[in-house]
């Protein structure tokens, strides 16, 4: 395309080209518009005419100023989709801009093009609104009998000379090596932080990120990636609509509904916006089937009702939800949903266009991924309807002595120094999930549940709660009269057996259920069977010695 000998010739050619590009706006040379991740300063606008996006854009430096002349050139007077499928990396080979661009200046172009492509497929977005996006998970590749060698942990001989089996997944998951090694990855070959600097690590650091966004919105088939947050975890998650959503929408008389199935996460930042604001909450409760009582669900909706904030899947009962029909029945009322997904995540199962919920919030270490980092999903016209909840660096667009602007989502609500690695390494446990599919996890997760709750319900004084199988995840409740969970808890820890005893961050269903504690062994996709075998034949004998005392 064009035959320049030396980088004095190119960057004098560059310099022409800059001087080609039309006058730009002055008073558009505001930080909305600004290309973060550029050596030198940077401006970038367009507008729809007709179907085509027309951009307009300049620089402070000569020869940036004909990179930008290049993308503006290529990238005009196309539509959407035809941006995003344009292949420009053959024409910066034709203008043999690689072989004597600086790191900086390479980066630069990248961040130009990275914010091309974002315009485009926000307005590919906008007017495809009305069709839903369904994204094409790929098959599953593998078996849940071939992935235990890629979870280290689960081959660990414990203190007591017992090899570990771990029961305790629905608390926390373990990582396979593919997390792992990206963790290890990026803080030792190309850790900086990101979305500020313009230097080469910043780059890669910033591009692993948001494509781990981008994988995070096709797992959970969001309609765009701006519309997913990265918080600290599931509680932080509700803590900021609670916040943010909650104080600039709630009023005093307005009612929120929980259920009696929810984690303290789910209920206290509630309760809290329940004191700030002079809101009533209201409870739906759970049948003798542990199931939610619909008809009473349906009673409680009314006018004002402003929220209903419910979980997909019970943590102590393992119930699955009718989420759709709670969702529909709540927005007939004109009331918006949140639906805490943090038990249905690990599952893979998590589709938040077909659920129509608001907000959807879930935590990565219950999905193979870090602790430390969640998510929250939210319908993109809700989240701009939100103030900042956290004021800070990162989710700003100026900053003056009288006051500032916000950001547009999704960094509105990501103030100040993400958990870079950790959000990072979210998207090989995404894969990871894919590789083996939601029907395949749960599958094997029942089967192994029902095999345990068979062999111990039987025996004398044990109490289980929870559905039938086919009604819940892999998690199995229960109580032996006469032995106190704390005990049966260290007992099985002493032949190797991981657990979960308490009221696992649910007091009010405890309550329902009438009892102060309980014990629960969750199954996942890694557990075996044999393991399931060591977990009864450890309650037999615990039940067997208690008869003999």
């Amino acid at each position: 395309m064009v035959d320049l000998e030396t980088a004095e010739e190119r960057v004098g050619y560059l310099i022409e080209l800059g001087d080609t590009l039309s006058p730009f706006d002055e008073s558009a040379k505001i930080e909305a518009n600004r290309v973060l991740g550029c050596q030198s300063m940077v401006w970038l606008t367009s507008k729809i005419q007709g179907e085509e996006l027309v951009f307009s854009a300049t620089s402070d430096a000569p020869m940036v100023k004909g990179l930008v002349a290049v993308l503006v050139g290529a990238f005009s007077f196309k539509k959407p989709e035809q941006i995003l499928a344009y292949p420009i990396l053959p024409l910066f080979d034709d203008l043999q801009l690689k072989s004597f661009l600086s790191p900086l200046r390479s980066n630069g172009l990248y961040s130009m093009v990275q914010k091309v492509l974002a315009i485009a497929e926000s307005n590919l977005n906008q007017d495809h609104a009305q069709k839903p996006k369904v994204t094409e998970r790929p098959r599953p590749s593998r078996s849940v009998d071939e992935c235990r060698d890629d979870f280290p942990i689960l081959s660990r001989l414990l203190p007591s000379g017992k090899s570990l089996v771990y029961l305790d997944n629905a608390a926390t998951s373990q990582r396979p090596l593919s997390v792992i090694n990206a963790m290890s990855d990026a803080y030792e070959n190309h850790f900086s932080n990101v979305h500020r600097s313009g230097h080469t690590l910043a780059a890669e650091t910033t591009l692993a990120m948001e494509a781990s966004r981008q994988s995070i919105a096709d797992f959970v088939n969001a309609p765009s990636k701006d519309g997913i947050i990265f918080t600290a975890g599931t509680t932080a998650s509700i803590n900021l609509v609670a916040r943010s959503w909650g104080d600039a929408f709630i009023k005093s008389g307005d009612e929120i509904v929980l259920t009696e199935m929810e984690h303290h996460s789910n209920i206290v930042p509630w309760q809290q916006l329940a004191s700030r604001t002079g809101a009533i909450i209201r409870w739906v409760p759970i049948t003798a089937g542990f199931h939610l009582d619909l008809e009473v669900y349906q009673k409680l909706l009314g006018p004002r009702t402003k929220l209903v904030a419910l979980t997909a899947v019970s943590n102590v009962l393992g119930t699955i939800n009718p989420v759709r029909s709670m969702v529909d029945m709540a927005h007939d009322v004109g009331a918006t949903v949140l639906v805490d997904a943090a038990q249905a995540i690990p599952h893979g199962d998590v589709d938040v266009q077909a659920m129509d919920a608001d907000f959807v919030v879930f935590s990565g270490h219950k999905m193979l991924g870090p602790t430390g980092i969640g998510l929250l999903y939210g319908k993109k016209s809700l989240l701009e309807s939100m103030p900042a909840f956290l004021g800070g660096g990162n989710m700003i667009q100026t900053v003056t002595k009288e006051g500032f602007t916000q950001a547009d989502v999704p960094h509105r609500f990501e103030a100040g120094t993400a958990a870079i690695v950790e959000a990072i390494a979210l998207k090989p446990a995404v894969d990871y999930l894919m590789s083996i599919g939601s029907e395949a996890i749960l599958r094997h997760e029942r089967e192994l549940c029902d095999r345990a709750t068979k062999s111990i319900q039987t025996l004398p004084g044990v109490r289980i709660f929870g559905p039938e199988s086919h009604e819940k995840t892999g998690v199995l409740t229960f109580v032996l009269d006469g032995i106190d969970s704390q005990q049966v808890g260290h007992l099985l820890d002493s032949q190797g057996i991981a657990i979960r005893v308490g009221h696992h961050c649910a007091m009010p269903l405890h309550q329902r259920l009438g009892i102060g504690a309980s014990c629960r062994a969750s199954f996942y996709f890694y557990n075996t069977l044999e393991e399931v075998d060591r977990f009864v034949e450890a309650i037999t004998a615990l039940v067997l010695r208690r008869a003999a005392d």
